[in-house]
This record gives C-alpha cells, sequence and structure tokens, in this order.
C-alpha cells in the first residue's frame, strides 16, 4: 500500500502537460482520470487503487496542495464518491 508522501513524489514527477490533461479529464471523465492516476502509479512501479487515489487526492485538496490547478465542484464531487443533484448538493 502506497503512503500519501510516495504518492506527492510520484505525482511531482509526472510532467506538467500530463497533470494538466489528468486534470481536464477529471473535470469531463473523473472515473477516467483516477483509472489514468492508477496506471500512471503502476508505470512507476507503485501499486495503488482508485479508493486509494481518491483518498490521496481528497487529503492532498484538504491540504490546499493544488496552487497549480484549482479543483472545481464536478472534481472534488468526483474525489468524494459522491454526484451533483441541481440543487448543488453532493
Amino acid at each position: 500500500m502506497a503512503t500519501l508522501e510516495e504518492f506527492k513524489a510520484m505525482r511531482d514527477a509526472v510532467p506538467m502537460s500530463v497533470q494538466g490533461e489528468l486534470f481536464k479529464l477529471m473535470t469531463s471523465d473523473p472515473d477516467a482520470s483516477i483509472q489514468r492516476m492508477v496506471e500512471i502509479a503502476a508505470e512507476k512501479g507503485m501499486t495503488v487503487t482508485s479508493e486509494e487515489v481518491r483518498g490521496f487526492l481528497r487529503q492532498m485538496d484538504d491540504d490546499d496542495e493544488f496552487d497549480d490547478f484549482e479543483l472545481d465542484a464536478v472534481a472534488l464531487a468526483a474525489i468524494a464518491g459522491g454526484t451533483l443533484t441541481g440543487k448543488g448538493s453532493c
């Protein structure tokens, strides 16, 4: 099981262009974005599940570590595992 610190180090090793693509994918297809993060981690020799990735992203967002990208409501809901309703709640 990977740690948050290992996940952060792996993220830092991913080119910013790929991080940008992942962010865009997160807003349009969150599950695909998280699955791609799992695949990237595997390519780097790290084993993580989609639930672990969601947890890492949630923790990083709580710690305000996304100063290069701002997650929108759709991405945050996806990370949290919820959905948005017409009333704006998760």
